[in-house]
């Protein structure tokens, strides 16, 4: 079954059916774990990134210190990465969900590692500027009414906003003030001085950016002539500049770009040209580089003595193989042709503190990373990687089915690669999905008609078990039934109105013709003489087909109809309960029933009369297990297939309609498949093979624990991005020839959500994940089999753009 489709069983290993308690360290010999309280066992997951599009995804560069960089994460919040580890953590900006056009130079951060977290634009009197290099913040107190104009090394330069005249609605600025921590803990107040009329501060002005040492401005004096100005961010006195070319956005839409380093400020003028002044002597004339209105760039910096500028992306539109961003060019101030120094940047640049900036470039969407410009004095300024790799958009997966062990996608997002696509997936201990392979775009529909009605009833992509994969037509007028490459339509018998798919199975369809106030299914025989013929029909909303068989609410509390479609003779299955059935679900001769007002469910195993009780509520049923949504917290398994019901929990919340994103059960396999918002594919496999090696068990030991120093020589947390080593082999019992060990790895007192990938070392680090958490203060463990490298370690990557504490306990080896 799909949402868009429906699911099937998950690997629970033997050795592991819990989590490891977390009170401490786990002593030698230990008996078996507990299982945690707090946080839930989650089945295990194999995560894979979507299908990659052509055009790179940009990230908003914030600021750039001289530890490391702020810019905007995937899921627009912000974060913050160190140059020197890699290491990115998430940080709670104070407009975190920013728009990038209202944003102004320096209003996260100029030069320096600090920025100010909280809500100090929504009132707040009590402002957080936080060194994310350190970890380490100081509180600042404000007025009411004052606002953040930006962050200027260790100081915040704000602004209180008065009305124009007396009863006014409008607002204008009544004061400047640079803001700093005082060793005592208190804050500094340092007015801004100097202004050149004798009525003190303009109401309006234009913030321009600046560093440490000083913050410029932009604004028009009372005879209206524009002036620049730099104000000491130790004093708050002002260097004030004669009137210069106007820079004022109001008379020009050439104005509004501007860039400052260590020796220049550059502006646009209304003239539409570049403007550059020494920041040494703000008297001294102007130097002017021509552009012109007809080649006006979206972004500029300074570097040494150049000048950089990016113009507006082309307009290549996303199916362009190459990134449509247009180059990085730099000229010399002095006078002379550009160069280009990157042939793809994005137009955002921020400077560094070493007079050089930061740029988003590269040549593909997949080599996409931040760049570093440094200057080198009039010599032309060099590029090169930060290493950290801006990762692009996927296509958006609009429906899948797992079927027979092979995943199809409809995908959409770029026309180049737009269609259906196929990958085959292997299930069990150690699960992995193949290579991703179009097959092809006919009788592609509009995603948006894939599901007519809104029925929660509609599966928009349904796999039949012997290799073919059907949607709904475009308009829902007819079906396409898919065997890998080929696509051909089925019409629906004449009469019948637009179709919402429901299952199949083999070569009959069941499909929900139901209306309002007139239920109904039918069944269809793709293999029929005239292909798509029907050849049975409920009056209910209720029915599932499994096996040739369709399977319907009977006339009596506690029965069930079953029609063989072939001989259409119909035979009655009971319940064992006295309640009429409002659901039905089925799965390799398995099949769920639900008396809903009553809550009373149970499976049956019609052909060997075996019955279980279980919950009510499921949504879709596998071979021996049922897949329970919509719940309050997490998704449910309950795998029943030993004759025991045994509940387990997946890692999110899924619907059964599929609005927060598409899944899948295969009925004719043992896998379930997600999609989560980022278009990543999540697998989990619910039952597992034979391992073909041997396995010997040993007593629970905890081979590390960050939080007291086991495993590694310190008890700091694991940093966001980073890799640590883990000897596996010759400790805890396991030999130094075992090839594969069995592990609960964890992750407690989270700092944000991330996830954790295991693999041998000495060897390539997989793209998937075994372990995902969503948030901070958590503790989330998972079973994993991981393979031993050459030296016997494993490694442990914290997926996270935060620190974490990580545990690992063994409890048996492969050899």
């Amino acid at each position: 079954m799909n949402r868009s489709s429906r699911p099937a069983r998950l690997l629970v290993l033997p050795l592991l059916a819990s989590a490891l308690a977390l009170a401490g360290p786990l002593p030698a010999a230990s008996a078996a774990p507990a299982a945690p309280t707090a946080d839930p066992a989650f089945l295990p997951e194999l995560v894979v990134p979507g299908q990659p599009l052509p055009q790179p995804r940009t990230e908003n560069l914030l600021a750039a210190g001289p530890k490391g960089f702020l810019h905007g994460a995937r899921d627009n919040r912000m974060a913050w990465t160190s140059y020197d580890t890699g290491a990115t953590t998430l940080v709670s900006g104070y407009n975190e969900y920013y728009d990038d056009y209202a944003r102004t130079p320096a209003q996260y951060g100029a030069t320096g590692d600090y920025t100010v977290v909280g809500s100090p634009n929504n009132g707040d009197t009590s402002w957080k500027l936080q060194n994310p290099a350190t970890g380490t913040s100081v509180t600042l107190t404000t007025p009411t009414t004052t606002w953040v104009t930006g962050v200027y090394g260790d100081a915040v330069l704000a602004k209180t906003m008065v009305p124009e005249s007396p009863g006014s609605g409008s607002l204008k600025i009544g004061s400047l003030a640079f803001l700093r921590a005082d060793a005592s803990g208190g804050t500094v107040n340092l007015p801004v001085t100097g202004w050149p009329d004798a009525s003190g501060i303009p109401g309006r002005i234009r913030f321009l950016g600046g560093d440490a040492k000083e913050a410029a401005l932009g604004f028009n004096d009372s005879a209206g002539k524009y002036r620049i100005a730099l104000a000491d961010t130790h004093t708050g006195a002002l260097r004030v500049s004669p009137p210069v070319a106007s820079g004022d956005t109001n008379v020009s839409s050439c104005a509004g770009r501007e860039a400052i380093g260590p020796d220049r400020i550059a502006w646009f003028g209304t003239d539409c040209n570049a403007h550059v002044l020494p920041r040494v002597d703000l008297s001294a004339a102007e130097t002017v580089l021509p552009f012109g209105s007809t080649n006006l760039p979206d972004a500029i910096g300074i570097a040494g003595d150049w000048l950089l500028s990016i113009d507006h992306p082309n307009a290549g539109g996303p199916n362009n193989p190459s990134p449509n961003q247009a180059p990085l060019k730099a000229r010399p101030i002095a006078g002379g042709a550009p160069v280009t120094l990157l042939p793809h940047a994005a137009p955002n640049v921020v400077p560094t503190p070493d007079g050089g900036v930061l740029v988003e470039g590269g040549d593909t969407s997949s080599a996409w990373q931040v760049q570093r410009v440094t200057p080198a004095g009039s010599a032309q300024p060099t590029v090169a990687t930060t290493g950290y790799r801006v990762e692009p958009d996927a296509y958006t997966i609009v429906t899948e089915s797992l079927s027979e062990n092979v995943l199809t996608t409809a995908e959409s997002g770029s026309t180049v690669d737009q269609g259906f696509a196929q990958r085959q997936v292997t299930l069990g201990a150690a699960p992995a999905v193949g290579a991703r392979t179009s097959i092809g775009t006919d009788l592609y529909p509009d995603p948006s008609q894939l599901c007519m009605a809104g029925s929660n009833r509609c599966n928009t992509m349904v796999g039949t078990g012997d290799g073919r994969v059907i949607h709904p037509g475009t308009r829902g007028t007819g079906l396409i039934v898919r065997q890998g490459r080929n696509a051909k339509a089925v019409p629906l018998p004449q009469g019948l109105p637009a179709a919402n798919l429901t299952e199949a199975s083999g070569r009959y369809v069941l499909v929900n013709t139901s209306t309002y106030q007139h239920p109904g299914q039918v069944v269809l025989d793709l293999d029929a003489p005239t292909p798509g013929t029907q050849v049975a029909a409920t009056s209910s909303y209720v029915a599932t087909v499994d096996a040739g068989t369709l399977y319907s609410p009977g006339a009596n509390p506690g029965e069930i109809t079953a029609l063989d479609l072939a001989t259409q003779q119909s035979r009655t299955v009971q319940t064992g309960k006295a309640c009429p059935v409002t659901n039905l679900e089925s799965s390799r001769g398995w099949l769920y029933w639900n008396c809903g007002t009553q809550r009373l469910a149970g499976v049956l195993r019609p052909a060997t009369g075996t019955a279980i009780d279980v919950a009510s509520g499921a949504a879709a049923m596998g071979d021996g297990f049922l897949l329970y949504t919509d719940t309050n917290s997490y998704s449910q398994v309950v795998d029943f297939h030993t004759g025991t019901p045994v509940t387990s929990n997946i890692k999110t919340n899924l619907r059964s309609d599929g609005l927060w994103g598409p899944w899948s059960v295969d009925r004719f396999g043992s896998g379930l498949v997600y999609t989560d918002q980022l278009s990543n594919i999540h697998l989990i496999s619910v039952t597992a093979p034979a391992q073909g090696t041997t396995f010997t068990s040993v007593s629970p030991d905890r081979l590390l624990d960050t939080r007291y120093a086991i495993g590694q020589p310190t008890t700091d947390k694991v940093p966001g991005r980073a890799t640590i080593g883990l000897q596996v082999a010759g400790r805890s019992g396991v030999p130094l020839g075992a090839k594969a060990v069995v592990l609960n790895v964890t992750a407690t007192e989270t700092d944000g959500g991330g996830h954790l990938t295991a693999w041998a070392s000495g060897s390539q680090q997989p793209t998937s994940s075994n372990l995902n958490w969503t948030t901070s203060g958590v503790t989330t463990p998972n079973l994993v089999v991981v393979p031993l490298g050459p030296d016997g370690k494993v490694n442990l990557f914290n997926g996270s753009w935060n620190t974490t504490h990580l545990i690992a306990d063994v409890f048996g080896y492969y050899v």
